[in-house]
């Protein structure tokens, strides 16, 4: 009987130490199962030495592929350059740093086997993060979840950890967004999806690749690219101004003509102007976010550009 091939892609950017720790605990997984195994290992011009622990381990070892980026793309065009290789009856996504425990693979697989669903997510149940990080990551979520147009099965602490099937892998490849967003992919496309607990670990070594700046602008990113609902709101609120000038026109015509009142200053003219100016440029802002967006995906460009590759 033919074996299952499963694809496991990670993106790469971090300590070089890292790359045997987490080879090591990989082969000894899969050497417990009953699969083939391909380890697509995407370095996003990491800057610590990663390129080379990787390469030494893809000349020994033909089940590594080695896919290393022209320049710092960020961790989800990472992912899709490592989909793009991928050729597994299921492919499994998870981060470099082992704070997704490789442990937890022949869970997701036993999963998905026996289940329905076309994508297993790792549902966090112990997030050794720091306290502010974990809220702003809540927050975003819920603003992204809230303002698209996808269905969440439940408002769950995920991650890129999870496993899909060949139908999800090819309908990932296909995409050509410039601001591809894996998980966010797969939520918009209308999956299937179920869900494993499963407990993060420590980071083994090295920093977040992600400081304020960079997750900024994964979430503008996120937001705008599946929703135009932010776009909406600010016609709204636009709408809303115009319909309270109109009142205070109307109140401002009352008094003078019926009441004979007349209000001598200029302290309303001043916060009026105010108000109205930051609304317009408020509007005018997330309009240029937008075409931004639009710009960006008229040029045409390739997504990401491919230095060397390995075992491919």
């Amino acid at each position: 009987m033919k074996k299952d091939l499963i694809s496991v892609i990670i993106p790469v950017y971090g300590d070089k130490s890292l790359v045997k720790m987490l080879y090591d605990r990989l082969i000894n997984i899969f050497s417990k199962m009953t699969v083939e195994y391909e380890i697509i290992e995407v370095c996003d011009a990491c800057p610590y030495g990663s390129a080379d622990e990787i390469r030494k381990l893809a000349k020994k070892d033909k089940h590594i592929k080695f896919i290393e980026l022209n320049r710092n793309y960020g961790q989800h065009i990472a992912i899709k350059a490592g989909l793009d290789c991928a050729k597994g009856d299921y492919a499994i996504v998870m981060d470099c740093d082992l704070q997704d425990n490789p442990e937890d693979i022949e869970r997701l697989y036993n999963k998905i086997k026996k289940s329905e669903a076309e994508v297993i997510f790792g549902a966090r149940c112990e997030r050794k993060v720091f306290f502010l990080k974990k809220l702003y990551s809540k927050v975003a979520n819920f603003f992204i979840y809230s303002l698209s147009d996808f269905y969440v099965p439940d408002m769950l602490d995920t991650g890129n950890f999870s496993i899909f099937s060949k139908k999800v892998l090819e309908t990932l490849q296909e995409s050509k967004d410039p601001f591809f967003v894996f998980r966010y992919i797969i939520l918009g496309s209308g999956f299937k999806i179920d869900f494993i607990e499963v407990k993060q670990g420590m980071r083994a070594a090295g920093e977040s690749g992600y400081n304020f700046r960079k997750g900024f602008n994964l979430f503008k990113n996120s937001l705008v690219s599946n929703s135009n609902k932010p776009l909406m709101f600010a016609g709204f609120c636009s709408f809303i101004m115009f319909v309270f000038c109109l009142l205070f026109i109307v109140k401002l015509l009352i008094d003078y003509f019926i009441f004979h009142q007349r209000f001598l200053g200029w302290t309303s003219i001043m916060v009026s102007i105010f108000f109205i100016a930051s609304m317009l440029f408020g509007y005018l802002g997330v309009l240029g976010v937008y075409i931004g967006q639009i710009f960006k995906m008229s040029q045409g460009r390739k997504i990401y550009i491919v230095r060397k590759k390995m075992n491919l």
